[in-house]
């Protein structure tokens, strides 16, 4: 079943009126006493005007000035010197039109409002997705529409721009007393992000006849109150990184801002503490999140740039700390090119990363290979590798398109965007993702955002139908980003072995059992492609009968279930096999399960509204008394190789050795520290 999300179509009684706040809160001559540089030669004659109470005359000084010192040809260079194709320019005009028209979309989700009037408070979703209106006021339409008025000076862009903008103005008053995540239009993250795009638009418009003189006054207005509120509440994590790129941009841009020094020494300190309070040591970001490590360095990237494009040097400690994150892209990289979803993350594209990594750091060849996609410099050194303080493992057989590669989750909780997905194991082999999880879905309170962020949507254990509960109890502290993660991994040419616990209590009464799973990478057994061993050890704080799922949740596959195996035939030759050594559990293929939970689906995302899709659960499920070790084999191979047909194993987690059932009727037995 796809569950699409649903928006109201066309106009739909938007309450408008109740919507308008008075604004903004700086009264022009306040602006102009308090909050201007007017020593500046060109604008000492402002308080003169002012105090004639000519304050239209006040406002050209003040425009004259931004039109003559504002750099268009640097800033939007990129736009200024594109050789744009005609497929480019007419999804440029699209977009445009779309905008002028008053379509605007937020979250991939358009909405029509009425001709010359959006509310800023509107929420058109059919469950009241708050993220649709908070990130309404981001602005990216605008920028769009700067770009298509740089390309062809279309006086329309300018008057929509102006128009659209005001009524946020006119809507949008700053607030004096609401902290960093209150309010439609003013949280923080939102506040910083439209810096961004709010300094290209108002450099593409700046001398459009459309744009008056009070009109740049008004903005500019506005542009200092973004300064005041994030400079006053900043917040932490990904969002800070946000707010400091915005308050940046304020204080390098608009230097006769008064404020404007004392704003980019308050960022560029705060900025290079972060480095420090938000990433390992071996340079994940402390949420752990694949898309939000990448939000991270896009915004200390953000700052490098700005600081280049205006010919100033940039932060040294930028250059220094970006490449160690860089690298986590790097080590994680699966062999499609991409990262794992992780946590409220997303599947990165390493390359695009890389080049841009490989502008700052030439001199790495790792980086090149991989911008390049293999064709200049030379791959990366290594292999499998572990993340000692993030807790990742990641097992590589080679850095080929065909290479066989797993994940395994050691993580601590981290800060934020948390899965409870301890002892996940991902897969992927021979040009094929097969282990997959839940994914990421949109920050609603549907059924299928609780599942992605539970255990049932990954490859671990649950304990009596109980999720792992780390979330109840858990509490960041600053030094626990200097602390080493709970995972043990030790290689060798022939294995590489894996080791990581979860103890933190199931379900809401914290019930305490412990879960412990390593996972054994074989490399080059004789006559065998690489293949992997997960090995876990229950154990139960009393001594009652408890019930165990273990979850393998794969790619869109054919599923046959028979004998206690599993195989995923996913096309092309490619497949795997998997068995267990638990002869009195059963598997249960839970795929598109909705009741009595959800249970088989992976989020997608088409750039527009969130669905879901069934996909192929298998399900072990047993039971243990005490203590109970389980060993799972799992096989990938291609055109037809299958070589593996079972495992044997005692269930005494005091156990160190398995055996493996060839499919020729051989046997051979292997140790857990080999």
């Amino acid at each position: 079943m796809k569950r699409a999300w649903v928006l109201l179509a066309g106009v739909v009684g938007l309450s408008f009126a109740s919507a308008v706040r008075a604004g903004p809160c700086t009264p022009v001559d306040t602006f102009f006493a308090q909050h201007l540089d007017t020593s500046i030669p060109a604008l000492a004659g402002i308080p003169a005007k002012m105090q004639a109470g000519d304050v239209a005359g006040a406002e050209k000084i003040f425009a004259d000035y931004l039109r003559a010192t504002l750099k268009p040809d640097v800033l939007n260079r990129s736009w200024l010197e594109k050789k744009y194709t005609e497929k480019e320019r007419q999804a440029l005009k699209k977009s445009a039109d779309k905008t002028m028209s008053y379509l605007l979309s937020s979250c991939g989700m358009p909405h029509q409002f009425p001709q010359g009037k959006i509310d800023w408070d509107a929420n058109p979703t059919f469950n009241k997705y708050r993220e649709w209106t908070w990130q309404l006021s981001r602005h990216p339409f605008w920028t769009e529409l700067a770009e298509y008025y740089t390309l062809t000076k279309d006086g329309q862009a300018a008057k929509v721009w102006v128009d659209q903008i005001s009524s946020w103005f006119d809507q949008a008053a700053c607030p004096e007393k609401q902290p960093y995540n209150a309010t439609h239009c003013w949280r923080t993250i939102e506040a910083g992000i439209r810096m961004e795009g709010w300094s290209h638009q108002v450099h593409a418009f700046l001398k459009a006849p459309e744009v008056s003189d009070e009109f740049l006054t008004r903005y500019f207005i506005s542009i200092w109150e973004h300064g005041w509120r994030l400079r006053g509440n900043l917040s932490h994590g990904n969002w800070l990184l946000m707010e400091l790129h915005g308050l940046l941009r304020i204080a390098v841009l608009y230097p006769f801002l008064k404020d404007a020094p004392a704003w980019e020494a308050h960022a560029l300190k705060v900025l290079e503490g972060e480095f420090d309070r938000q990433v390992y040591p071996d340079g994940f970001q402390y949420e752990l999140a694949t898309g939000y490590h990448g939000v991270v360095i896009s915004n200390y990237l953000g700052v490098y740039n700005l600081y280049e494009q205006l010919g100033r040097p940039p932060p040294a400690f930028i250059r220094t700390g970006l490449e160690r994150m860089f690298e986590v892209y790097a080590k994680l990289r699966r062999p499609d090119g991409r990262t794992p979803s992780l946590n409220d993350g997303s599947e990165e594209k390493v390359a695009s990363w890389m080049r841009r990594a490989q502008r700052l750091y030439p001199a790495r060849t790792d980086f090149r290979w991989l911008a390049t996609n293999g064709t200049e410099g030379a791959p990366p050194d290594g292999l499998s590798c572990v993340f000692p303080y993030a807790g990742a493992v990641v097992f590589r057989s080679s850095w080929n398109e065909d290479a066989v590669w797993g994940y395994l989750d050691g993580s601590p909780f981290g800060r934020g965007h948390q899965h409870e997905d301890k002892l996940n194991f991902l897969l992927s082999a021979y040009g094929r993702n097969m282990l997959v999880e839940g994914g990421n879905y949109m920050y609603d309170s549907s059924d299928c955002r609780k599942y992605v962020l539970s255990t049932r949507a990954h490859n671990t254990i649950r304990i009596d139908g109980l999720d792992q509960a780390r979330r109840k109890t858990y509490t960041w502290h600053d030094a626990d980003i200097r602390k080493p993660a709970d995972v043990k991994f030790a290689g060798t040419p022939r294995v590489d072995i894996a080791v990581s616990a979860y103890g933190d209590g199931y379900g809401k009464d914290l019930y305490k059992a412990v879960h412990q799973r390593k996972v054994l990478f074989y490399k080059q057994e004789k006559g065998l492609a690489p293949f992997f061993v997960v090995i876990d050890r229950l154990a139960a704080s009393d001594d009652k009968p408890h019930a165990y799922e273990q979850m393998w949740h794969l790619e869109e596959c054919t599923l046959l279930v028979k004998d206690g195996t599993f195989t995923g035939d996913f096309g092309l030759g490619t497949a795997l096999f998997a068995a267990q050594a638990d002869p009195g559990a059963k598997i249960v293929d839970m795929k598109g399960q909705q009741a009595p939970y959800y249970q088989g689906w992976m989020p997608i995302w088409k750039g527009g509204p969130h669905e879901h899709r069934p996909i192929p659960t298998p399900v072990v499920c047993g039971s243990f008394t005490g203590t109970k070790r389980l060993v799972t084999v799992l096989y990938p191979y291609k055109d037809g190789a299958k070589k593996i047909r079972g495992v044997k194993a005692s269930p005494s987690v005091d156990a160190k050795t398995f055996v493996l059932v060839l499919t020729d009727g051989t046997v051979r037995s292997l140790s857990e520290s080999s």
